[in-house]
């Protein structure tokens, strides 16, 4: 085996978004790579992301844009970012959460100090922790 990425698939075709989004959520996230489709592609439209990969905390992640598929993102699939502080970790939140919604507010919980489970406006899961 060569490599293996956690993948996610955008088929509202708007990973580019959600990456930028990303990007200012977290002060260590890098975008490593982003390819875009071509004119004439029946994958997604022109100008969409055929591929880019990030990485936040050392772990790359894979997104593309797709369309025509009939499913989407679930929360039963998550990231968890455990975070260096509560200053970074409030501060994520409150990125990612707007236009999205929590699935466990941010909180105290017996297995952490400081946790939150958010979906984000792009539909990828969140979970945020201090450990």
């Amino acid at each position: 085996m060569k490599k293996s990425y956690p993948f996610f698939m955008f088929t509202n075709c708007k990973a580019e978004d959600a990456l930028n989004l990303y990007l200012s959520a977290f002060k260590d996230a890098k975008l490593e790579s982003m390819d875009k489709w071509s004119e004439g592609s029946p994958a997604a439209p022109a100008g969409t992301v055929q591929s880019a990969m990030i990485t936040i905390g050392g772990v790359t992640y894979r997104f593309m844009d797709s369309h025509g598929h009939n499913h989407s993102l679930t929360p039963s699939t998550s990231i968890l970012v455990i975070c260096d502080d509560e200053a970074e970790l409030r501060f994520a939140h409150e990125k990612l959460i707007d236009g999205g919604f929590e699935l466990m507010p941010l909180g105290e919980y017996p297995f952490s100090k400081l946790f939150a489970w958010v979906q984000d406006r792009y539909g990828l899961t969140w979970q945020l922790a201090l450990e």
